[in-house]
């Protein structure tokens, strides 16, 4: 094929409040990391397939069924994300792959025309998500998103970097199982979503705030454990975080497993990482640049 190679590039995200609650129509805040999901296109033979991706599932293959040529086409994928830890591993990989399938075709997609591309990659992979995922990654800094109908999604300043650190329970959350198990709570749970999606709306005007915002952090984790879809390996990661200088620290995802983000001052960031790896823990840095 005269497009190949083609390539296909796209970030990862992190959750900064309003996961799960996000869902039901509820504002959300998060934010672009700078990790990247990789898809390189070259000629093969025979029926496309992926000759190299970090899993190996029946939906990567509809996936690619869906936006590439049937034949003739070997799908290389590499990602920085840890893969299922609520960092956008899929929707990264569902934008790389639109990316990379435009490329491939030499067209220049309208945004709104990309977004409905990943979100439908995507729901192979979750069944139900909320597009914010894919609304941020497309876009990249900081967004406020609701999901409407119509989505809503605007670029949110950052007067100030978000020194974060990522730790890793080292268990992968299912989730649209997670999010699955929160509609069967409904309506009993509407309150705490509901004060779940008030947190990013409150959050907007403290983002320079470093310690205001961090506070907010520790009260979303303690909904989103109100909420069921915390574990003890996330309490005790939020827990050792505090304990070691954060200013807050919380899930970022669905779930059940994943990661906890926590929130430092500037310059400490590279101190509790390597009080986490002192201590056994998988945790990388993940700063959100200003502006």
């Amino acid at each position: 094929m005269s497009g190949l190679p083609a390539t296909g590039r796209a970030a990862g995200k992190v959750i900064l409040l309003g996961e799960h609650a996000v869902v039901y129509g509820h504002p959300a805040l998060a934010a672009a990391v700078p990790m990247y999901t990789r898809i390189t296109l070259r000629a093969g033979t025979g029926p496309t397939r992926a000759v190299r991706a970090a899993v190996r599932d029946a939906r990567l293959l509809e996936a690619l069924a869906r936006l590439l040529p049937h034949r003739g086409v070997d799908v290389e994928i590499r990602t920085e994300l840890p893969v299922g830890r609520g960092m956008g591993s899929s929707a990264s990989l569902a934008v790389a792959l639109v990316r990379a399938a435009a490329d491939l075709a030499g067209d220049t997609l309208a945004p709104e025309t990309a977004f409905a591309r990943a979100l439908e990659v995507e729901r192979l992979f979750h069944g139900n998500p909320s597009g914010i995922d894919v609304a941020v990654i497309l876009r990249e800094g900081a967004m406020w998103y609701r999901r409407g109908p119509p989505p809503e999604a605007r670029r949110q300043p950052l007067p100030t970097t978000l020194p974060l650190v990522v730790l890793d329970t080292g268990a992968a959350g299912d989730t649209g199982a997670l999010v699955a198990a929160v509609a069967g709570r409904r309506p009993a749970v509407d309150p705490i979503l509901e004060r779940i999606g008030q947190l990013a709306d409150r959050a907007v005007p403290v983002l320079g705030d470093l310690p205001a915002l961090g506070a907010l952090f520790d009260e979303a984790h303690g909904l989103l454990r109100d909420l069921g879809v915390s574990t003890p390996p996330i309490e005790e990661l939020a827990t050792f975080a505090r304990e070691h200088g954060a200013l807050g620290a919380k899930p970022s995802g669905a779930g059940g497993g994943g990661v906890v983000i926590a929130l430092t001052r500037p310059g400490e960031e590279e101190t509790l990482r390597r009080a986490a790896g002192w201590a056994g823990i998988n945790a990388f840095t993940a700063v959100v640049p200003q502006g």
